[in-house]
């Protein structure tokens, strides 16, 4: 019951799925099973279609040629893949040909029986929009923690971008129940010590068991101290091959209610009560780094200020 609960939130508040429209689910082997939870919960719509293909190696991969061709053609696009869409140009082209695309990445059936998914979306988003408002026109952000956090950044002249979880116009994409506001760190200014203990949504780490300490130095990731998870995240980095994988980017306030840290991007990434700061890739976020990797890092119960307004203290928001 849950779990067609959880889909019908994913038709309709999520991206208001019509019955005439062409709903399209992309899936792989792994996340079949949530796909077939969508499918399932499709039944009156005439015009859907699933298909299969093999599972990609990381996120932002193109789908198969026969995938990209049913996502240019779809009105609404499901995406239950294991590794995110998202960044491929099949997803851009899609959106850019008038598709709705929500991002199911890494979700599990037991994503879709409790969480995220049963928040209230429409309040929800209006404290992301308040929040928003909050960084406009800020030129600094600082946040601590109770852990031993102490991060500085400027954040002048890039706007925030609210994230509501949901797929409303053509054109536009969403990652429900990832609600959050993000904003972006300006290359070269971010310096401090952040403790990471939530949450890595990378199937090499998952949730936080040890600790991790990152060594901020002028925008770059200089140090990675602690216990066994912190040597394979520096292992992970230095494996990339790429410069640009230390440079901190987006700084990304959760702010779904409902959302557990359970090792799921989605989930994570939007979970109340917290931060990540993202290492690697910024343009999507008016940022200037490029690189083939974005690594999201989550940390617990954060106070942050943009300038001299509090907005989070211990991960609550301050105002709503």
């Amino acid at each position: 019951m849950k779990q067609n609960t959880a889909a019908q939130t994913l038709l309709t508040i999520c991206s208001e799925c019509k019955s005439e429209e062409k709903i399209l689910f992309v899936t792989d082997p792994t996340s079949y099973p949530v796909a077939k939870i969508m499918w399932d919960a499709t039944e009156a719509f005439p015009n859907r279609s699933l298909i299969m293909m093999d599972e990609r190696t990381m996120h932002g991969q193109e789908p198969t040629a026969q995938a990209a061709a049913a996502m240019k053609a779809a009105d609404v696009i499901f995406g239950c893949t294991k590794f995110s869409l998202f960044h491929s140009q099949a997803r851009k082209d899609a959106v850019a040909n008038g598709a709705r695309f929500v991002n199911m990445v890494d979700y599990s059936p037991a994503m879709m029986e409790d969480g995220g998914l049963l928040c209230d979306f429409e309040a929800v988003g209006k404290i992301c929009a308040g929040v928003a408002e909050q960084f406009k026109g800020k030129k600094t952000c600082r946040i601590t923690t109770a852990a031993g956090t102490d991060f500085t950044c400027s954040i002048e002249g890039r706007m925030p971008y609210p994230q509501f979880g949901r797929s409303l116009q053509a054109g536009v994409s969403s990652s429900p129940p990832d609600i959050e506001c993000a904003t972006c760190a300006v290359e070269g200014t971010a310096n401090g010590v952040v403790y990471i203990d939530g949450s890595i949504p990378h199937p090499l780490l998952g949730l936080i068991r040890d600790e991790i300490r990152l060594t901020i130095t002028d925008g770059r990731i200089t140090a990675i101290d602690g216990g066994a998870q912190a040597k394979i995240l520096e292992n992970l980095l230095a494996g990339f091959h790429d410069p640009n994988v230390y440079c901190i980017g987006e700084i990304g306030l959760g702010l779904n209610p409902m959302c557990r840290l359970r090792g799921s991007m989605l989930e994570d990434e939007g979970c109340g009560g917290t931060v990540h700061l993202a290492c690697g890739d910024n343009t999507g976020f008016g940022g200037t780094t490029k690189s083939p990797y974005h690594i999201d890092m989550i940390f617990k119960a954060p106070n942050l200020w943009a300038d001299d307004e509090m907005i989070l203290k211990d991960g609550e928001v301050c105002k709503k």
